[in-house]
Parts: C-alpha cells; sequence; structure tokens
C-alpha cells in the first residue's frame, strides 16, 4: 500500500478529523478558557482586590493619624464593597507595635483603582509605618 491509497482510507479521514477538533478547542481554551472559567469562580476578596499603594501618615495635621489606601479591582465580574484590611504598625526602627484591623465601606466596581484617605480611629503613639493587608471583602449584590 502506498501513502496515496493509506490517504483514501476510513482510519485517515477520522484521523485527520480528530486531529482537527483538538486543535480547534486548543485554540477556543486559548483564546476564551479564561472567560469560561470566570462565569465558574465565586467572588474571592484576596485573589480580586489588590493593595496598589499603602501609607500610613502619621504626621497629617488633625486628632488621628490617616491611611492613604489605593486599590485595584482584577475582577472582571464582582463589584466588592465593606473592605476589612489588617494594618500593622511599625516604630522607626521596623518592630511591631500593634496589629489592628478596619473596615473600608467603598464600592469597588469590576476593573476599578482608586485612592481613598482613611482617618485611623485610634492615636497610634510611637508608630512611624505600617503595613496592610486584605483580610476579606463583601461582594455586593
Amino acid at each position: 500500500m502506498n501513502i496515496f491509497a493509506f490517504m483514501r482510507t476510513r482510519e485517515w479521514m477520522i484521523g485527520r478529523r480528530l486531529v482537527l477538533i483538538g486543535l480547534v478547542l486548543v485554540l477556543l481554551y486559548r483564546s476564551y478558557g479564561g472567560a469560561l472559567t470566570g462565569w465558574l469562580q465565586r467572588p474571592n476578596a484576596e485573589r480580586d482586590l489588590v493593595i496598589t499603594r499603602s501609607e500610613f501618615r502619621p504626621d497629617l495635621p488633625g486628632d488621628k493619624p490617616s491611611w492613604i489606601i489605593g486599590f485595584k479591582n482584577q475582577s472582571r465580574r464582582f463589584t466588592y464593597d465593606r473592605i476589612e484590611l489588617e494594618a500593622t504598625y511599625r516604630d522607626s526602627g521596623g518592630a511591631v507595635l500593634q496589629k489592628d484591623t478596619f473596615v473600608l465601606r467603598h464600592r469597588l466596581v469590576p476593573g476599578e483603582e482608586t485612592i481613598i484617605g482613611s482617618p485611623d480611629f485610634r492615636d497610634r503613639p510611637g508608630a512611624t509605618g505600617g503595613s496592610l493587608k486584605i483580610v476579606k471583602a463583601n461582594a455586593a449584590r
């Protein structure tokens, strides 16, 4: 049997169709796989919300120190509000003075990037810097 006779067989036609279907499935997954898996995922604030900027300012005028916080919502589907943050306060040497949690009532729609100024609700004596971590957030309905 020569090569041209093999190309006329039923096995060749079925194999060629299977390879073509596999190629189409791979290309579809590469192009639309993220969108398809995005529809199957539930809200996850730790994955979707990113702190782009966090600056603790104890020296601003006023009674209490303040935070300047930048957020970005990387989700394509979910809007978040009531973002709970864990703040770690440090002194000038870098030692941890306090840890505390607070809630920001700000609505972040999908793809939004924003900067928020938030006064701290307590005095932080000796704190010169701090860092933030997202604990959780409610997905708005």
